[in-house]
């Protein structure tokens, strides 16, 4: 994790932004004027917002599309938007962000640089933005996401070396060169998944197509969730995919609670144990500039992660898996 590049220089803009927006008009002050004052075009999709959503993406710049129909069935509403937007695009790259992120004045420029100086074998880039905190415990909580993904897979050694693919993409910020975005139609091909970037980037995986995972926390921020109910809820609509099914995910529950907790074991070097975990976590925090106290917490962290996902596997069972206004069963 720590052989992850970081974008750096300024360069001319190469990409256009798309952002799907489900009743986000709270957010969209933060997201659109830093893109549309660093030159870049961004398109808006108002997924059948009943807020200002649309009508504040076009009055800050953006160029807004809505629906023309309801969303159809088995489709997720995420999907259905970047689908659409991506039939839209024109640039050279195509950047996803999420409406909850805040880019900084160069996060345009400097990102540009960063992908007009790829290799063409690259096709997609994606990156871990600082993560804001919500209130209370709730990046205690939340902790577990970065750390799984950046203490257990080695994205910056397969950038550095070329050998072997990351499997994974982060939603909240992904690049695609155009004509791989618009001959993969990754969107439609994933139209159901809750739980797309991971499958998108093993989807890519399976089609020997490079993706490069950066850090971006110079240039960009997220705050996934204002709070710890809120955050729990939202991991709770797809945790239960990211074992694949119920056997897989299942097993990833318990294979968190073997990482917090295997210490226990340790014997007489119980106490090395916990310090590796303890600074596993140290590290992972200070790439995404988490709260640093949160690293004590880890062991806890895992358990609470665990028991995430066996919530999330009973709320597919019962079909009512609920994000923004709709529930998406066991499509």
């Amino acid at each position: 994790m720590a052989l992850m590049r970081q974008p750096i220089g300024k360069g001319e803009v190469c990409m256009e932004v798309m952002i799907p927006a489900r009743n986000e008009e709270h957010n969209l002050g933060l997201v659109i004027p830093p893109i549309v004052l660093g030159g870049a075009k961004v398109t808006v999709f108002d997924d059948e917002s009943t807020d200002g959503t649309g009508d504040l993406a076009e009055s800050l710049g953006a160029q807004v599309v809505r629906p023309e129909q309801p969303l159809p069935k088995g489709w997720t509403g995420k999907n259905r938007a970047c689908h659409e937007l991506s039939l839209l695009a024109s640039a050279d790259w195509v950047v996803f962000l999420d409406a909850d992120t805040i880019p900084s004045a160069e996060f345009i420029s400097v990102l540009s640089r960063f992908l007009a100086t790829r290799p063409p074998e690259t096709k997609v880039v994606s990156g871990f933005p600082w993560m804001l905190p919500g209130r209370g415990i709730e990046p205690a909580y939340l902790g577990w996401v970065p750390w799984i993904l950046l203490a257990t897979n080695p994205f910056g050694l397969v950038a550095q070396v070329r050998v072997g693919h990351n499997r994974f993409t982060n939603g909240q910020v992904v690049a695609w060169r155009r004509e791989t975005l618009q001959s993969v139609r990754p969107f439609e091909a994933l139209r159901s998944e809750i739980l797309e970037d991971v499958k998108i980037g093993r989807m890519l995986a399976r089609q020997n197509l490079g993706v490069e995972l950066i850090r971006l926390s110079s240039i960009l921020k997220v705050r996934m969730y204002w709070s710890l109910r809120e955050a729990i809820d939202g991991m709770s609509k797809n945790s239960a995919d990211i074992g694949g099914g119920l056997i897989g995910s299942t097993a990833f529950a318990f294979f968190l609670i073997v990482l917090g907790w295997a210490w226990v074991l340790g014997g007489h070097l119980w106490w090395v144990f916990l310090a590796l975990l303890l600074l596993s976590k140290a590290v992972t925090d200070w790439i995404v500039k988490a709260p640093f106290w949160t690293f004590v917490f880890i062991p806890f962290t895992c358990l609470a992660a665990a028991l995430t996902v066996f919530r999330s596997l009973a709320w597919k069972r019962k079909g009512v898996l609920k994000w923004k206004g709709r529930t998406y069963g066991d499509t």
